[in-house]
């Protein structure tokens, strides 16, 4: 193993153990180590490479982030998201340790400023998207800040066979050039043997201490249900399983009528999506947190950087895009250890529906050409222009004009970031869009009353005289700070226009800063995001057969098929699973024929009904009831209930 010799602070090992579990205990609050982590963190501590290959919620994080508190200088850590670098951030400084990220916003500092920060402010991390790798005189510049660890975290993302690939992760290799003597340690939370070998080739880890926890939760049951009710028996689960729980759709639509199914079926639930404000987004999460809201409702949006130890159910009610993207998610449940229970409830149907979302919205030659010669004259771009400028997208307004879908467009940016021609960030403001709907006549008379909300409509009318004709998107935080008020004033006073019949708003956050990488040159630029386009196609169709294979094979243990899918052999059997080799029957609560016959003799009971007083897998009840009309035990109603007539 390589060793890195300037990258120890304490020139006594012996003293490694009690610096750091004071330190756990200090600034994390706890008095041990998960598995592996301290063995990782003394190894980058003596300045060898490592590569870790922790399960979710293994605490990866910690295996770069207390470590920067030993070294001598900082920890320098790549991640794909924003979010996530944002999120650990406040949690760093909320512990007392001081850290920054590279921001791309209008609003943050120039970068120039922010290089400077990194060098001369004596953080103990900085975190940096890996586009930024792609400018070489960043990573110049960042030469000159004493780094002491490189942490590249999701690390899966440099492989081509990854769930998440990122063109410019492969970059990366140019690290090693440029910190030719300090220690890389790269993490992540699910790989294949494939993926590994990448990881490895790629970053240039071939002699890195390699630590891997086994892929097995054993505590976790892995259920696949075959049901078209599938709202019902969502119901009927977490009627069955109490406690907290994650209920996964594939599309943000979903997430909100179930939620709101559950919440008139007396459930405390909420949904989370990509598509809702920051500010929401963190007030649902914490409520949930808290236990505030005991059921989520999410998409995928709701993943990485998720960490609450008391999950007792996770459920899916559309099957994932891949086995790693299952895995991950089932992987929120049961991390306090104690037994948990995952659910995939599939149909028939849903197999064509997986292949048409996940395969159908990655564009084609045509859509990504189209796409950015439009996106390009929309902002008004000139040939050969455009380079590290930064750009305000508009994303709906931009695919109304060009008859676009939201969607579609959405994933062709995100193809054409991950080649590496831009870098997009979502804003983190709200913006407000708001149309004036009364005469002149009626808006002079409103304003004329001296109230909070004839004072906002002045303003408004004076600074946006068009906004009879058309709707406009303003910003809330420049309105409040030119009427000095606080923005919940300002809403309050919108809300009371609104009901009053004078405007028409919405809250939005559509939309998007792009920064051009290179200048435009359309044709000769869009060739690589072309190619990857068809093989993105190639490889999510294989991840797609693979989560199709693992769904329709009711013989074969579960949980050995997703170990087996990591590289991983068990011979024997979790038996508390689905699958016919762990369970002798259908899945039934005790006593559950002759709870069923009570219940059609107190009344009779639709479908859906028994499913909210009993739990058991649904083709269990089909077969009772057939038995039961063909004896003449049963009726079914005109209204489709079934009553017992059998008399006994």
């Amino acid at each position: 193993m390589g060793k890195f010799p300037n990258a120890l602070l304490l020139s006594n090992p012996t003293l490694f153990p009690m610096d750091k579990v004071q330190l756990l205990k200090k600034y994390w609050g706890y008095s041990q180590f998960r598995p592996f982590q301290e063995e990782i963190i003394t190894t980058v501590l003596k300045g060898e490479d490592a590569m870790v290959i922790l399960p979710t919620g293994g605490g990866k994080s910690l295996c770069y982030q207390l470590p920067s508190l030993l070294l001598e200088g900082t920890v320098l850590v790549i991640s794909p998201l924003i979010s996530l670098m944002e999120d650990q951030v406040k949690q760093l400084e909320r512990r007392g340790i001081k850290a920054m990220y590279f921001e791309s916003h209008p609003k943050s500092l120039p970068l120039q400023q922010q290089i400077d920060n990194c060098i001369h402010g004596n953080y103990k991390l900085v975190f940096s998207a890996p586009e930024r790798f792609l400018n070489p005189s960043f990573i110049e510049q960042l030469t000159q800040a004493k780094i002491a660890l490189i942490a590249i975290d999701e690390a899966h993302c440099i492989s081509e066979w990854g769930h998440d690939f990122r063109p410019s992760y492969r970059k990366l290799n140019v690290l090693r050039a440029h910190f030719p003597q300090v220690p890389l340690m790269a993490l992540t939370a699910s790989a294949t043997p494939a993926v590994i070998n990448d990881m490895q080739t790629l970053l240039g880890l071939e002699h890195a201490r390699c630590v891997k926890d086994s892929f097995e939760r054993s505590n976790i049951a892995y259920k696949i249900w075959n049901t078209e009710d599938k709202f019902n028996t969502v119901v009927q689960l977490l009627n069955y399983h109490k406690g907290s729980s994650i209920i996964y759709c594939n599309t943000r639509k979903q997430t909100e009528y179930l939620a709101q199914f559950l919440k008139q079926s007396g459930y405390s639930a909420d949904f989370f999506h990509g598509g809702l404000l920051a500010e929401d987004k963190k007030e649902k999460l914490a409520a949930w947190q808290e236990g505030i809201v005991t059921h989520m409702i999410a998409t995928t949006a709701f993943g990485m950087g998720i960490d609450k130890a008391d999950v007792r159910v996770v459920i899916h009610t559309q099957i994932p895009d891949s086995i790693e993207n299952f895995y991950q998610e089932t992987g929120r449940a049961g991390r306090d250890q104690k037994l948990a229970h995952t659910y995939l409830l599939a149909h028939p149907g849903d197999v064509r529906a997986l292949k048409s979302q996940f395969l159908d919205r990655i564009p084609s030659k045509k859509e990504i050409q189209d796409t950015y010669k439009d996106l390009y004259n929309f902002l008004q771009i000139a040939y050969g222009e455009g380079k590290d400028q930064v750009y305000s997208l508009d994303l709906k307004r931009f695919c109304k004009r060009y008859e676009k879908s939201v969607s579609k467009t959405e994933h062709t940016l995100r193809l054409l970031e991950q080649v590496g021609l831009f870098h997009l960030a979502n804003s983190r403001e709200m913006q407000l869009q708001v149309r004036v709907t009364v005469s002149s006549n009626e808006s002079t008379a409103y304003m004329s009353r001296g109230t909070d909300s004839g004072q906002l409509l002045e303003y408004l009318m004076r600074q946006n005289p068009h906004l009879r004709t058309e709707s406009s998107f303003l910003s809330p935080q420049q309105l409040c700070k030119a009427l000095q008020c606080s923005q919940e004033r300002l809403l309050n006073a919108l809300e009371t226009l609104q009901k009053q019949g004078v405007i028409v708003f919405s809250k939005h956050e559509s939309n998007i800063y792009i920064t051009p990488l290179t200048p435009r040159e359309d044709e000769y630029t869009l060739r690589p995001a072309v190619e990857w386009s068809e093989k993105i196609y190639a490889i999510k169709k294989k991840k797609i057969q693979a989560i199709i294979q693992f769904v329709e094979d009711e013989d074969h243990c579960k949980r050995n098929a997703i170990l087996k899918y990591f590289g991983e052999k068990k011979n024997d059997l979790c038996e508390q699973c689905s699958a016919h080799s762990c369970k002798q029957s259908l899945e039934v609560e005790k006593g559950f024929e002759d709870k069923i016959k009570s219940l059609l003799k107190s009344a009779p009971h639709s479908l859906q009904e028994i499913k909210q007083k009993l739990y058991f897998e649904p083709q269990a009840l089909h077969s009772y009831l057939s038995q039961w009309l063909a004896q003449e035990y049963i009726i079914e109603t005109e209204s489709h209930k079934y009553s017992w007539i059998h008399e006994s």
